[in-house]
């Protein structure tokens, strides 16, 4: 008899199927998809990082800061990537439900200006009286390019907000304005062209080069219900950046995700990125960025660390 209750429960146990728990869904807004620090986290998703964390990671893609930011604050999404340090200092600082989980890049290096190739600006000290464009008024373009025409001590350029970067360059090969913004993969095929050439790289600015331009922030309801799964997501999304640097796949997979030939992914990894600018592991220049957060008017009045310690949870650490 015992012989035959062991065989029948042996039966049982194998032939029961096993509930494995489901991965919890964490929703994730990216904003500029096909820059390079904008595919970290589909890079996660296809390497499996977010998978070993038990988190089953939903991309949305938005076109601009602004919409990332609405979603952000609404709880549309759980998480945003690469939003600007200075609109969610703004967002927060006016009680909308955001915090800082992580720095996402320090400085700009995928940030540029252009000019004609044949044209007469080659350098920012060429500017003088002259039109050039950045993104928006109170935008990360806006300041890099007041710090860099500081720098350059041109005080007497023309600023020109003309949109996202593929809009400055018919401006500028029509003359009507002397050199515009960009972002890779924006305007890249023109100057491997060489029908524009670079006259200045944010990251020319030693500033800008220091300080925290785009961060991680997480919707403060979901943090305090979902706290394990905000710090599986950092985990998993460090390893990503770690890959994207060390492995040359990550360049075949941004290729594929930018649309963009294998010479011209290389180009933009060669000349538009920074290892030490993406760490996620430190704040830095907060000074400056309150500053500037104060001048575009996305603070009330003047703020110190101590008043916006609160804007951070670094749950990773």
């Amino acid at each position: 008899m015992q012989k035959l209750i062991a065989i029948a429960l042996t039966a049982f146990l194998c032939g029961t199927p096993r509930f494995v728990a489901a991965d919890e869904i964490l929703s994730v807004a990216v904003p500029d998809r096909g820059a390079w620090d904008s595919s970290y986290t589909e890079f996660g998703l296809q390497q499996g990082f977010f998978k070993e964390e038990g988190l089953d990671v939903r991309i949305t893609y938005v076109a601009d800061q602004a919409a990332v930011e609405s979603l952000l604050v609404s709880g549309k999404v759980d998480i945003a990537v690469g939003i600007g340090f200075a609109d969610i200092l703004g967002a927060w600082a006016h009680g909308a439900p955001v915090k800082i989980i992580s720095p996402e890049s320090t400085g700009a290096p995928d940030v540029f200006w252009f000019g004609k190739i044949a044209g007469p600006v080659a350098s920012v000290g060429d500017l003088h009286g002259q039109a050039v464009g950045y993104s928006a008024p109170g935008s990360l373009t806006y300041f890099i390019l007041r710090t860099l025409l500081e720098e350059a001590s041109v005080d007497d350029a023309r600023l020109v907000a003309v949109g996202p970067a593929a809009s400055g360059y018919p401006q500028v090969i029509d003359a009507q304005l002397a050199a515009s913004w960009s972002r890779p993969p924006a305007n890249v095929n023109y100057l491997l062209a060489g029908e524009i050439r670079i006259i200045a790289r944010a990251n020319d600015s030693p500033q800008v080069r220091n300080e925290t331009t785009r961060v991680n922030a997480v919707n403060v309801n979901f943090l305090a219900s979902h706290r394990g799964a905000v710090i599986g997501f950092l985990k998993a999304y460090k390893k990503s950046v770690v890959w994207a640097y060390s492995s040359q796949l990550a360049l075949d997979a941004y290729a594929k995700l930018s649309g963009q030939s294998s010479d011209a992914a290389k180009y933009i990894f060669k000349e538009f990125t920074s290892r030490e600018g993406a760490q996620i592991d430190q704040i830095k220049g907060e000074d400056r960025v309150l500053a500037e957060a104060l001048a575009a008017k996305r603070l009330p009045h003047a703020l110190t660390h101590e008043d916006i310690e609160g804007v951070y949870d670094f749950v990773a650490k």
